[in-house]
C-alpha cells in the first residue's frame, strides 16, 4: 500500500455505531461564485424578482427533501428541514436582502450571500454547539438560494456522486447533500465539525452507517489518505492504518458482524432466568430513529425515551405539534410495546441555551422538573403532545430530577387539567396514563415509601444517583476514582428503593448505565429488579446473561454485597460469582 502519510489516529464524537474500512470520498461543497458587480437602477426590480423566485424554488426543494427524509428516517429526520423552512420564511432576512439589493445596486446572489453570511457569523461567534448548528443551517439555506438564483439546473451536485463504496469525509455535511448521496455506497461518515445533536449525526443514524463527527483536523489530511478506518463505537478515526492496525480492525469488523448475527439469535429468545422468572429488557432511546433498533434487537419496549435531545437538535423550542408527530410515530411503530417518555430533562450537564441560565453549580440548580415549573407553557405543551399521542395506550410519562413529593402532586394537578382541556377539544387520550419518577436524588430514596404512594412506578437512574450519593461529579476526571456505582451506599439505595416499591406494589426498574454492565446483572436480579432498560444493541447480551442466572443464587449474592464495606469488596464478590456461575451454564 502506497501511503501518503503514516498511520494517524484522530478522535471525535461517536455518532453512529459500527466499524467502516475503506477509501475516502473527499466531499467538498460545490463552489458558488458571487460577484459584487453593481447593476443599473433599471435592473433592480429584476434582481429582486430573481431573489423572490429563488426563494419559492428553494422552498419547494426543501419541502421535497423533507418528504424524502421522512421516508428514509421518519419524522425526526424530516424535522431537520423544518428549521430550514423557518429560515427561508424569515421575513426579517427577506426584507434585509431586498433592501440590500435596492440600496446598494447589487445582484441578488451577492445580497443573499452578504446578509445571510452576517447572520451566520453572529451565531458562530457564540461558540456553542447548538448555535454552531444553527449557523450551519443558515449556510445550507443560503447556498440553496444562491444556486437557484444563478442556475435553473435541477441536476444533483456532482460532488455528491460516489465512485463506489466509500467513506465520506467533509468539514460538515449539509442535510440537503446527505439526501443526494447514494445510500448503498456510503460505508461511513466523518466530519470535522458537529456533535451528537448535529444533523450529520442524526442523518448518519437514519442511513445506518458508522459515523464519527467533530474530528478536529481531519480536513488537512483529506488529500493524503489512501485508506481510512471509522470506529463508530469509540469515536476513533484512523488514517492510513499500518498492517497490524488494519488486520486488527478487519478482524474486529468480522467479529462484530458475527456478534451481530449471534446477538440477533439471542434477541429472538425470551428473557427468562434458569428458574423461569421473567425479566423485562427495555431500551433507552433518544430519537424516533432508534425505534427501528428497538424492533431489530427485540426489546420489550422503551424504558427511557430521553426527550431533551429532540429539543437540542431543533432550531427553536419544539412545538406541540412537532412533539406529537414524533411521539405518535414511535408509539405506532412500536405498538404493542410500551414506551416511557421522560419529560424534558435539561440542566446539569445538559444545558440548553434556549431555556437554561448560567449557574455556579448547575447539577444542584434549576434542572429537570424545576426548570419545567419555571416554564409552565413548555410543560403544558409537553404534556399535551404526549397525551395526544396516547390513543394506543402504550405510553407512560416519567418525571426527571424529583426531590420532593410536592413536585409529583403539582405535576399531577397540571396533568389532570391538560386531560380535561384535550377531551373538551375532542381529542382521544389515555386518561389512566401512568406517571412515574426517576429515582436519582437521595432524598427520594429516604422517603421512598411515601413517594411510592404518589408515583405509579420508579425508574432508578444510577448515573445521577451515584454522583449525588457520593458527592462526586460524574463528568469530573479528578474525582473519577470516587464516582463508583458499586459503592455499598449506592447498592443500599437501590435496595431501599426496590423494597419500598414492593411494599407499595408499584413497578420499579433501572435505566442507568449499571443495567448494561454484565457483572452487575446478577446483583440487580438479586435485589429484585425485574425491568432493566439499556441501549438497544445491548439487549441480546443482557438476555444471554439473564438466561444463565438463578434468582435464588442472585438473592444470596445481593445479601453478601449489601454487607460489604467498599466498592472493591463488592466487585470481588461479583467477579467471583460471575466467573463461577456464568461460565458454568451452557447457552440456552
Amino acid at each position: 500500500m502506497n501511503k501518503k502519510v503514516k498511520e494517524k489516529i484522530l478522535k471525535g464524537v461517536a455518532a453512529s455505531p459500527g466499524i467502516a474500512i475503506g477509501t475516502p470520498f473527499n466531499y467538498v461543497h460545490e463552489t458558488l461564485n458571487v460577484s459584487r458587480d453593481t447593476v443599473p437602477d433599471s435592473e433592480i426590480e429584476s434582481e429582486i424578482l430573481k431573489y423572490r423566485n429563488a426563494l419559492d424554488k428553494t422552498r419547494e426543494n426543501i419541502l421535497e427533501d423533507k418528504k424524502n427524509a421522512a421516508k428514509r428516517g421518519g419524522q425526526e429526520a424530516a424535522k431537520i428541514f423544518d428549521a430550514h423552512l423557518l429560515i427561508i420564511d424569515d421575513q426579517v432576512l427577506i426584507d434585509e436582502a431586498v433592501y440590500f439589493i435596492s440600496s446598494n445596486n447589487v445582484q441578488a446572489s451577492y445580497a443573499v450571500s452578504k446578509v445571510m453570511k452576517d447572520y451566520q457569523m453572529e451565531f458562530e461567534k457564540l461558540q456553542n454547539q447548538y448555535f454552531s448548528q444553527r449557523a450551519f443551517d443558515i449556510e445550507d439555506v443560503c447556498r440553496r438560494i444562491i444556486k437557484n438564483i444563478i442556475s435553473d439546473s435541477d441536476k444533483p451536485d456532482q460532488s455528491t456522486v460516489l465512485k463506489g463504496k466509500q467513506i465520506v469525509i467533509s468539514n460538515n455535511i449539509f442535510p440537503s447533500d446527505t439526501l443526494n448521496f447514494n445510500k448503498d455506497l456510503i460505508l461511513g461518515i466523518v466530519t470535522e465539525f458537529g456533535g451528537k445533536t448535529s444533523h450529520a449525526a442524526i442523518l448518519s443514524k437514519s442511513l445506518e452507517v458508522p459515523a464519527v463527527v467533530g474530528v478536529t483536523g481531519i480536513s488537512k489530511y483529506q488529500n493524503k489518505i489512501s485508506l481510512l478506518i471509522v470506529d463508530g463505537f469509540s469515536g476513533k478515526v484512523i488514517i492510513n492504518p499500518n498492517a497490524s492496525t488494519f488486520e486488527s480492525y478487519k478482524k474486529r469488523q468480522h467479529e462484530e458482524q458475527k456478534q451481530v448475527e449471534e446477538d440477533l439469535k439471542y434477541a429472538a429468545l425470551a428473557s427468562v432466568t434458569l428458574d423461569n422468572v421473567s425479566v423485562k429488557i427495555m431500551s433507552n432511546i433518544q430519537s424516533a430513529l432508534e425505534a427501528d433498533s428497538v424492533i431489530k434487537w427485540n426489546s420489550d419496549g422503551v424504558g427511557l425515551f430521553r426527550t431533551e435531545f429532540l429539543f437540542e437538535s431543533s432550531l427553536s423550542v419544539l412545538s406541540e405539534d412537532d412533539q406529537f408527530r414524533i411521539y405518535s410515530e414511535v408509539s405506532e411503530k412500536l405498538y404493542p410495546r410500551h414506551i416511557t417518555i421522560r419529560l424534558l430533562d435539561i440542566g446539569g450537564d445538559k444545558l440548553n441555551d434556549k431555556m437554561s441560565i448560567k449557574e455556579d453549580n448547575p447539577f444542584l440548580g434549576v434542572r429537570g422538573m424545576r426548570l419545567l415549573f419555571d416554564h409552565p407553557e413548555l410543560l403544558r405543551s409537553h404534556l399535551r403532545a404526549i397525551l395526544r399521542a396516547s390513543s394506543k395506550k402504550n405510553i407512560s410519562i416519567m418525571l426527571p430530577f424529583v426531590s420532593n413529593i410536592s413536585e409529583i402532586t403539582k405535576t399531577r394537578a397540571i396533568f389532570e387539567r391538560v386531560i380535561k382541556d384535550l377531551i373538551s377539544e375532542g381529542y382521544t387520550v389515555d386518561e389512566k396514563m401512568k406517571i412515574g419518577i426517576m429515582v436519582e436524588v437521595p432524598s427520594i430514596v429516604m422517603i421512598a415509601d411515601a413517594v411510592a404512594a404518589k408515583a405509579d412506578f420508579f425508574s432508578i437512574g444510577t448515573n445521577d444517583l451515584t454522583q449525588y450519593v457520593l458527592a462526586a461529579d460524574r463528568g469530573n476526571e479528578r474525582v473519577s476514582g470516587i464516582y463508583d456505582s458499586f459503592h455499598p451506599a449506592v447498592i443500599k439505595m437501590l435496595d431501599m428503593t426496590v423494597r419500598a416499591a414492593e411494599r407499595r406494589k408499584i413497578g420499579v426498574g433501572i435505566c442507568g448505565q449499571m443495567a448494561g454492565y454484565p457483572i452487575a446483572l446478577p446483583l440487580l436480579i438479586g435485589l429484585g429488579l425485574r425491568e432493566l432498560s439499556v441501549t438497544p444493541f445491548l439487549v441480546p447480551a443482557v438476555k444471554k446473561i439473564i438466561r444463565r442466572l438463578d434468582t435464588k443464587e442472585c438473592a444470596a449474592l445481593s445479601k453478601k454485597c449489601l454487607k460489604a464495606s467498599s466498592p472493591k469488596a463488592v466487585l470481588t464478590i461479583l467477579s467471583d460469582f460471575f466467573e463461577k456461575k456464568i461460565g458454568d451454564h451452557p447457552l440456552q
